[in-house]
C-alpha cells in the first residue's frame, strides 16, 4: 500500500531542518521533501531579478508553488507513488490533500513537531530571514500555532 508522510507543526519547530530525519528511508531516497516555504522563497528571489515588483512576484512565486505542488499531487496519486510533503493544518481547505489520498487508499502518517509555547515559536524564526529564509509575521507564528 503507498505511503503519505506529512511534516506538520509550528513555525520554527524544525519540520525542514530535523523532519525528514523521521522519514523511513526509502521516503528519503526518492529526493527531497516537497518544502513549499523554501520553494516560493527560492521563486521569488529569482523572479527579483527580472521582476522587480514585491508584489508581483510574490504573487507568481505563489501560483509556481501552488501548480508544483498540485502536480506532484497527481503524479503521485496516478502512479500510487509515496509521497512526502511539508506543511501546516491551519484551515479545513488543508485538509483536501490527504483525503484524496486517503481516498486513494494511502496509509497517511503525520509526523508533528511542536514547541512548547508561541514565544519559542516566534524566537526561533525571527532570525530566519537573515539567513535567507521567509519571513513569517508574528500574527501568523500564532496561529499556526494554535492551529
Amino acid at each position: 500500500m503507498p505511503e503519505l508522510f506529512i511534516i506538520t507543526g509550528s513555525n520554527g519547530a524544525g519540520k525542514s531542518s530535523i523532519g525528514p530525519d523521521y522519514l523511513p528511508a526509502h521516503i528519503l531516497q526518492q529526493g527531497p521533501i516537497f518544502d513549499g516555504d523554501k520553494l516560493y522563497v527560492e521563486k521569488r528571489k529569482e523572479l527579483w531579478r527580472t521582476i522587480k515588483s514585491h508584489k508581483e512576484c510574490s504573487k507568481l512565486a505563489y501560483a509556481f508553488v501552488t501548480e508544483t505542488f498540485d502536480h506532484l499531487v497527481e503524479t503521485a496519486l496516478s502512479g500510487n507513488q509515496d509521497f512526502a510533503y511539508e506543511g501546516h493544518f491551519t484551515n479545513e481547505a488543508t485538509w483536501d490533500i490527504p483525503r484524496q489520498f486517503r481516498a486513494a487508499g494511502y496509509d497517511i502518517h503525520l509526523i508533528f513537531l511542536g514547541l512548547r509555547d508561541t514565544n519559542l515559536s516566534r524566537l526561533r524564526v525571527i532570525d530566519r530571514p537573515e539567513a535567507g529564509g521567509h519571513y513569517v509575521d508574528p500574527r501568523t507564528v500564532a496561529d499556526n500555532f494554535l492551529r
